[in-house]
């Protein structure tokens, strides 16, 4: 993979000679990914150390993490109270390679901060505090207790976006993700549009086809784990209407219900609904220890799955209906598509 790899850097049109890179992985690649977490694995433990039964989460785990729970596991089956052993993980920091949020109170957060920091001058790294941003919760206090990390006070914000995801100070914000969606996705179809997905340059199958490829991915992500209300549905509705006049030079109210069924489109309310009842779906047939699992089953009523459920598609799927199957999936719900136009067509 990493045979033969060349670097060239580009500066006001200029590109430089290129050169080979002796070590470093490529960016973005999963190998690098995957070396960065072993590389950085050993922080979670270090941040668990710092926990309060009030204040954080707890999942139960198969391995102990405290020296008296594994001196529990080791204890005979014969002694009372060791029939039934549950170790309790604490989850107070979410990671994905370098990109790490930590939660908890202000004391257990600050402590946290200082492990991270003793960590980074361990292993020979550096967090960044400009790019670090606290969510304070709301509270009466006009001025919070500031968090430091190497001494310097981190930033607070009422939200933050994190892998793309708008949070907040109750977790994930659903009425900032159509706004913060909008922007980028209409630049990226303009872009598409300038170079030719129009009606005076590629066929309506292409531009079509790059619309799909290219643009709605930007507005669909996330959109499986949120619970998006009417107003909502109808701001990405005009998303998705305002690409497709894009394409066809129509003007701001002409009708996109033809045009979506030839370019075999559905409409946002419908793909909405599709997508998060195929994340539902799939979490059925989660791994007991995976950590959705383990929220959804042991803290219910924080759940984001009990609502998501709740979709019509999903409380309409037939008993017969192969679940496992991605392909029969499609095809069910592509059936309840066509037949939801030919009732449109017929009125």
């Amino acid at each position: 993979m990493f045979n033969n790899v060349f670097i060239s850097v580009l500066l006001d049109n200029f590109s430089s000679h290129s050169f080979s890179p002796a070590t470093g992985a490529l960016q973005d690649s999963v190998l690098s990914l995957h070396l960065y977490s072993i590389y950085i694995n050993s922080l979670p433990p270090l941040l668990c150390t710092v926990t309060q039964s009030h204040t954080t989460t707890h999942v139960p785990s198969l391995s102990p993490t405290s020296l008296d729970a594994y001196n529990a596991l080791l204890a005979p089956s014969s002694v009372d109270g060791f029939e039934h052993i549950h170790f309790s993980t604490p989850i107070n920091s979410l990671l994905f390679a370098d990109d790490v949020a930590i939660f908890g109170s202000l004391s257990d957060v600050q402590a946290m901060l200082d492990l991270a920091a003793d960590h980074s001058l361990t292993l020979g790294y550096r967090w960044s505090p400009t790019k670090c941003e606290v969510i304070y919760p709301k509270t009466r206090a006009s001025l919070p207790v500031p968090l430091l990390l190497y001494g310097q006070v981190l930033s607070a914000t009422d939200q933050f976006i994190y892998l793309g995801v708008p949070f907040a100070n109750k977790g994930i914000s659903s009425k900032s993700i159509t706004t913060h969606r909008r922007s980028g996705t209409l630049a990226t179809m303009a872009t598409l549009n300038s170079v030719g997905a129009c009606c005076s340059a590629f066929s309506l199958l292409l531009s079509s086809r790059l619309y799909k490829t290219f643009v709605c991915p930007k507005f669909e992500y996330g959109v499986a784990i949120f619970t998006l209300l009417k107003q909502d549905i109808k701001v990405l509705e005009s998303i998705q209407d305002k690409c497709l006049r894009m394409i066809v030079g129509g003007h701001a109210t002409s009708s996109t219900i033809v045009l979506k069924h030839i370019c075999n489109l559905p409409s946002m309310k419908f793909r909405a609904n599709a997508l998060i009842s195929k994340f539902c779906i799939r979490s059925r047939f989660l791994p007991a220890q995976c950590l959705l699992s383990l929220l959804h089953h042991h803290h219910i009523i924080y759940s984001s799955l009990v609502s998501l459920r709740k979709t019509h598609l999903l409380s309409n799927l037939p008993p017969t209906l192969k679940l496992r199957s991605p392909s029969s999936i499609k095809n069910h719900f592509e059936s309840i598509r066509e037949a939801g136009f030919a009732i449109f067509t017929a009125k």
